[in-house]
């Protein structure tokens, strides 16, 4: 007799176990997203799927919302916070979560948990409510994104950012610059991610005409920076019109190209940094092995290098707005704005002197103004000459000046002298007060009160005779 054994009972499924049929057929990431949340929405109130894309989380998909949070940094948020961590949450009360961001009124909770493809994680899967979420939402969450990271897994991963958008996001970048040196890195950085080759170099021209490399990148980068002037005069010649050139490789180089082979050069593009039609620079990718033209990538590095002239120039003005507003505009010194600024910032260890050229209204009254003016140029060159290291000059009143230096007592008294001695060599003669920022004992503990007491050595050395100095405290020097 054969003996039987009784089939055990099927498994009865968990009320929200889902099949995530929808998600199961997806052939692109957008269609795994969506059929995932049309999946989710049959259990849940309020499921939304979140990815990275470049540098931000985008929301792929979302069920029951009268709106949209998109953009969210990868920090901000629970989702953010998910994100950041790898870790899943379950807040019982949103509204006492610090990192919660409400897309509607009266939600209650929300659960969230990463999607991970190819062991990497690239977003997040959320779901809120109105009330409060089943205690094991986030096992049925972890399970879901599985599902749905493996959907994307089967299509390939993650999907690359446009180009049209990476180019926006890399311009956008580039006009909130006012510093130089961070623009022409950030353009070389961006030339390499949107023409896709491995180098870049940002090259001018100087003041004397030559071809200098200012910014490389790259495992080329030493390479291209050891390109000789005539080198880049060659290269340059390719758009001196204006126009962009590519050589994608793959033939041979004729005469005069040899350069590029001795530098593992295999492909070049070249745009042209061009500001009112004058060619400036050179916005120069290169890459090892043939690379070939693709006009669209062809134009948005083109148009890379049109934001990048425009950026360039706009911190060159910007530069010069701020050199005149700190600069005296007849002696080249720096302003009386500028020695209240750096006065303020002074630290005990600093001196400060008060200059005041002797009798400097009778030879304007006596020679005119024209020959004042070239006495107080002449004079502020000399006393410069004289002046080291970190010590500054600045012009803070007609025929007023002042100096900020390091010093000791002792040291700025010999800074002090050795003006005085300067200003002879121009036929004329100073007299100069000073005072030591951070003096506690003599009352010049502060910057101003250093600068009143530099003001009184200085009517004192005058009432002795002027052409002289005295140090605040030490008189009778």
């Amino acid at each position: 007799m054969t003996s039987r054994v009784a089939a055990a009972p099927a498994a009865v499924p968990h009320p929200r176990t889902q099949r995530y049929s929808r998600c199961a057929v997806a052939s692109t990431v957008a269609e795994a997203c969506e059929g995932m949340a049309d999946d989710l929405r049959e259990t849940f109130e309020l499921p939304s799927i979140y990815l990275l894309v470049d540098g931000r989380l985008r929301c792929q998909a979302a069920r029951g919302y009268f709106q949209v949070v998109d953009g969210f940094t990868p920090s901000a948020g629970i989702i953010g916070r998910v994100v950041a961590r790898g870790e899943p949450v379950h807040v019982e009360d949103a509204q006492q979560d610090p990192n919660f961001i409400a897309a509607i009124p009266g939600l209650a909770a929300e659960a969230c948990v990463p999607v991970r493809v190819f062991d990497e994680v690239v977003g997040a899967l959320s779901v809120e409510s109105m009330t409060q979420l089943p205690a094991d939402v986030v096992e049925v969450l972890t399970v879901a994104a599985q599902h749905l990271g493996a959907a994307i897994e089967r299509v390939g991963g993650m999907p690359p950012v446009p180009l049209a958008q990476r180019l926006a996001r890399i311009a956008v970048g580039l006009t909130s610059l006012t510093d130089a040196a961070e623009i022409r890195r950030r353009a070389v950085d961006g030339a390499r991610e949107v023409s896709g080759m491995s180098s870049a170099s940002l090259n001018a021209v100087g003041p004397d005409g030559t071809w200098v490399v200012v910014c490389t990148a790259g495992p080329l980068a030493e390479a291209l920076a050891q390109w000789t002037h005539e080198e880049h005069q060659v290269i340059a010649a390719w758009v001196e019109a204006g126009t962009s050139s590519h050589f994608p490789g793959g033939v041979d180089v004729p005469r005069g190209y040899e350069f590029l082979l001795r530098s593992d050069v295999r492909a070049i593009a070249v745009q042209p940094l061009a500001v009112a039609g004058r060619v400036t620079g050179l916005l120069i990718t290169a890459d090892t092995h043939p690379v070939p033209h693709d006009p669209s990538v062809g134009a948005a590095v083109e148009l890379l290098a049109a934001q990048t002239a425009a950026s360039l120039a706009n911190a060159e003005a910007m530069a010069e707005l701020s050199r005149r507003a700190e600069e005296d505009p007849l002696t080249g010194l720096r302003n009386a704005a500028s020695f209240a600024a750096d006065l303020a910032a002074a630290t005990p260890g600093t001196a400060c002197l008060l200059i005041d050229i002797d009798h400097f209204k009778a030879v304007n009254d006596s020679f005119g103004h024209i020959a004042g003016d070239r006495l107080l140029c002449a004079l502020a060159d000399e006393l410069t000459s004289n002046l080291r290291g970190d010590a500054r000059l600045y012009r803070v009143g007609g025929d007023e000046l002042a100096a900020l230096l390091p010093a000791t007592a002792e040291q700025a008294s010999t800074v002090g002298l050795r003006l005085v001695e300067a200003a002879r060599r121009v036929r004329t003669t100073v007299s100069i007060g000073g005072a030591l920022v951070g003096d506690v004992v003599a009352g010049r503990d502060t910057p101003e009160a250093a600068r009143l007491h530099a003001d009184r050595a200085l009517y004192r050395a005058k009432s002795a005779g002027r052409d002289r100095f005295l140090l605040a405290g030490d008189e009778d020097r």
